[in-house]
């Protein structure tokens, strides 16, 4: 006896999580999909009007130390 019944399932049930994580965490892409996210990924980053006002609040919310 090398183990409990609590034991194999935990076992189990965490050996089935790791798999569906590294299933999961996986993206795949088309030549051209990937091509896309290159070029958006390797563009100058120009913050829109959403993040500029967000991180102007949180500037106004927030005293550095």
């Amino acid at each position: 006896m090398g183990t409990t019944m609590a034991g194999f399932v935990r076992a189990a049930a965490k050996e089935k999580a790791q798999a569906l994580l590294e299933r999961e965490s996986r993206l795949a892409l088309s030549q051209r999909d990937f091509a896309a996210f290159a070029r958006a990924l390797n563009r100058a980053f120009r913050p829109n009007p959403a993040l500029k006002r967000a991180l102007s609040e949180a500037h106004r919310k927030v005293r550095r130390a």
